[in-house]
Parts: structure tokens; C-alpha cells; sequence
């Protein structure tokens, strides 16, 4: 495993310019990272400064934690020295949630703004247009977004799109297997999980997730009571709750994303007080507002934490700091798990060019180079960042091509739960509570 310690080394059209000179204040004045030694100056005179760029949608938190993160990245690397003593540039840009600007605003940052490295995203479909651009650039791109339709279009056309890594979470249908494990859990714990009632996006992002989790049920001998597919702002779970409950369901499993109404859901289900666990996936439960956004009707909602972290349980060394020093920076912790993708991308860059640089690669920018030592960081070799992590190899079974490696040594969906007003991991290497049931249990 290869260990990274003191050497770890979305507004429009926005563009941040940092330099080693800036005077920031992060953990005790200096970064995690200010302890880094300097090393050989590059020798080719021409380039002065490494550009790196976000693109995500900012007037999200999903773009916003991004921005934030790589700019912290970026301050501490260039107060220990810069990238093989270059100072390092901050570009950002502006996806809108739009296809047609969000590709526009990739060309610019690149052709323009001269960016070296890409990192961001939010948003399968916007992802999708975003690597074609990549692809015609070639540009490295550490993405954030789940679909398996990214990591697909690596492993049929690997010369084109080999540009393309996932850095915030896993592939989306590895939450089958998560799910899998917490329906696992909950029998362990003596509920009946032999029929189970699912709410999830009427989206194809869901199918994926359905293709996978289908055969985890069928070796359990698990049947699906009824699948129910709901559109973009739904709010009428009450008909749906009460639906499982008389069919004898004692656990409703949510894929929800795109319907943003989480929150809604948890509501009615707490003021039902039905004899039902509410055990699933549901974006909108990462927030860390929304315990408060429930009013606390999310005591004891199950869900999966999404990219690897829950900050009261931060997996590695380097995550703990970067939770304590972007409060410090920002006022509070990251507000979304994009913002530990961001960091580690831009780290990671940095881990790579001086790679190969030391292995007396004449030219360590070279995006074909780029993905080279990208790609040395495998099952077999992961590197720890604010997670542990790995890409599954060119050429996957699944088609995972160039996704973050799930399990538990890795990166995977932790099965959480909100208890207290916190979330809490309650199964798997990093669990730090005990599960506990809905309080009119």
C-alpha cells in the first residue's frame, strides 16, 4: 500500500488564482502538508505553473464543496512549495446543470485557462456530455457522478476515453451490494427481511442499481413486495408506507436521488408510526442539514453515505485533518462528500507528476503519462488520501473501468444511520455506533 504522510504530495465563470505567497490559515497556520520538503526545480523552462480545474454546478453545495476543497488543497500545496516547485493555479468553472454549457465551460478552462488536470462534476447526464470534450482534449478528468455509464465508455473505447477516473464515490451499482449488506444486518438482527418494499427514482440510474441487486435478493431469497417508482419531487409517500405495511412488509427500501424529497418521505413515515424500518439509499440524507430539515423526524433512518466518509468517523489520518481544517477555513465541515473526491484529486495530481518526474519522465504532464501512474494505483497498490484509494484496471468484468475500488479497505456506501442529530456508521471497519430502532419502536 503505498502511504502518503508529510510528502502527499462549480460563481461563473470564477477564476482563483493561488501562489505560494498567499497567507492562509489552515490547522496551525501552515496546512497539513507544509512540512513538505522542496524538490528538484523542473527543467523545462517554458512552464512556470501547474493550472488545475473545477467545473461543477456552483450554486450547489455539490459545486461549491468542490471548489472549496481543491482551493484548500491547493493553498497548503503551494505554501510547502508548489508542484515540482512550480506554483499551482486554481481555474473554475460553471456546469449550470447543462449540458451545452457545461462542455463550453470545459473547453475554456483547458484551451483558455491552460488547465493541466481536471477534477469535478455532479450529475450522470452533465458527466457524460463533460467527457467528450475530455475525450477530444484529452484531459485528465477525476469525476465525481455514479452512473456506470462513464466507467462503460472507458472499457469500450479505452484510447479515447482512458481520460477518465472516478474519484468521489463508487460506481452507482455497487449500492446493490451495500443494500445487500444492510438487509444482511438487519436479519442478523431479527427482522424479516424476506419481502421488502422499494421506492426508488423512476430514472435509469436505478435500473443499473436494480441489475446488480436483483441476484444479491434472489440468493437470499428475498422478494420484492412491490417496486415503486417515483418522478422528480414526489411527495406523496404516505399512500406508499402504509401500502407495505399491509402487505406484511417490515423494511421500505429507498434509491432515491432525483426525486429530492427525502426529507418529505422521512416526515410522513415518522408521523405514521408504523411497525416499518425505512432502510436505504437517499441522497438528500447526506446532507448534514437534514436531521434539522426533518425537524428530527430522521431518528433512526438508515441510509448509505455515499463517498466513503461520515465525519464523525473520518476513515483515514488525512480525512480527520481535512474535516478539521476546511472548518477552519470555511465555518463548517464539508458540506457535501464531493468535497473529499476534490481534495484528493487534487493531491493525487500532484502524486503522480512527481512520480513520474522521479522516475526521469522528460515530460510528467503529459496527460498519456498522467493516466500511466494513475493507473498504478490498483487493487494491489491503493494510496491513502482522505480515503483509501484505488482504480479497478482497464479491461473490469463489470465494465468498472478506472472506478474507485469498492469494500471495505477501500471506498464503499457505509450503512449509517442519523441518531442524535449525527450520523453514525453502524456496520463495516469503520462502524462507530450501534444501530438503534425508530423511537416509537
Amino acid at each position: 500500500m503505498s502511504e502518503e504522510g508529510g510528502q502527499v504530495g462549480r460563481r461563473d465563470f470564477l477564476k482563483l488564482a493561488v501562489t505560494a505567497g498567499v497567507a492562509f490559515v489552515v490547522g496551525a497556520g501552515v496546512g497539513y502538508y507544509a512540512g513538505m520538503t522542496s524538490r528538484p526545480a523542473v527543467t523545462a523552462p517554458k512552464k512556470t505553473e501547474v493550472v488545475i480545474g473545477v467545473i461543477a454546478p456552483m450554486a450547489t453545495k455539490q459545486g461549491s464543496v468542490q471548489r472549496n476543497a481543491a482551493e484548500l488543497a491547493i493553498r497548503e500545496i503551494n505554501q510547502a512549495g508548489g508542484i515540482l516547485d512550480m506554483p499551482v493555479r486554481l481555474v473554475v468553472g460553471d456546469t449550470k446543470l447543462n449540458p451545452d454549457v457545461a462542455t463550453s465551460e470545459f473547453r475554456r478552462l483547458v484551451t483558455v485557462e491552460k488547465a493541466d488536470f481536471m477534477t469535478g462534476g455532479f450529475s450522470s447526464g452533465i458527466m457524460l456530455a463533460m467527457m467528450e470534450p475530455m475525450a477530444e482534449l484529452k484531459m485528465p478528468f477525476l469525476a465525481d457522478a455514479s452512473s456506470p455509464a462513464h466507467p462503460a465508455k472507458v472499457h469500450d473505447e479505452y484510447d479515447k476515453y482512458k481520460y477518465w477516473f472516478r474519484i468521489t464515490q463508487n460506481n452507482g451499482a455497487t449500492f446493490a451490494w451495500d443494500l445487500a449488506d444492510m438487509l444482511d444486518m438487519l436479519e442478523e438482527k431479527g427482522y424479516d427481511v424476506s419481502k421488502i418494499y422499494i421506492i426508488r427514482d423512476e430514472h435509469i440510474w436505478t435500473d443499473a442499481v436494480m441489475s446488480f441487486l436483483q441476484p444479491e435478493l434472489d440468493k437470499r431469497g428475498i422478494t420484492i413486495a412491490k417496486d415503486a417508482k417515483v418522478g422528480r419531487g414526489y411527495t406523496e409517500y404516505e399512500p406508499l408506507l402504509v401500502e407495505a405495511h399491509d402487505m406484511g412488509v417490515q423494511v421500505v427500501v429507498p434509491i432515491l436521488a432525483i426525486a429530492g424529497t427525502g426529507d418529505v418521505m422521512v416526515k410522513q413515515w415518522a408521523n405514521l408510526k408504523l411497525p416499518i424500518l425505512l432502510a436505504g439509499h437517499d441522497l438528500a440524507a447526506l446532507d448534514l442539514g437534514f436531521y434539522e430539515a426533518t425537524e428530527g423526524a430522521a431518528e433512526g433512518y438508515i441510509f448509505l453515505a455515499d463517498g466513503g466518509v461520515v465525519n464523525t468517523a473520518p476513515p483515514t489520518d488525512m480525512c480527520r485533518k481535512f474535516i478539521q481544517n476546511y472548518e477552519e477555513a470555511y465555518g463548517h465541515p464539508p458540506e457535501a462528500h464531493q468535497g473529499y473526491g476534490a481534495y484528493d484529486a487534487v493531491y493525487l495530481f500532484k502524486k503522480v507528476v512527481e512520480m513520474a518526474h522521479d522516475d526521469g519522465v522528460e515530460d510528467p504532464f503529459n496527460p498519456d503519462v498522467v493516466v500511466q501512474y494513475l493507473e498504478k494505483f490498483n487493487p494491489d497498490n491503493p494510496i491513502n488520501l482522505t480515503r483509501t484509494i484505488a482504480f479497478y484496471p482497464p479491461g473490469d468484468e463489470n465494465k468498472f473501468d478506472h472506478d474507485l475500488v469498492w469494500g471495505d479497505n477501500y471506498v464503499r456506501n457505509w450503512i449509517s444511520q442519523w441518531q442524535g442529530g449525527k450520523q453514525y456508521v453502524i456496520r463495516g471497519k469503520i462502524k462507530n455506533a450501534e444501530m438503534i430502532e425508530p423511537p416509537w419502536f
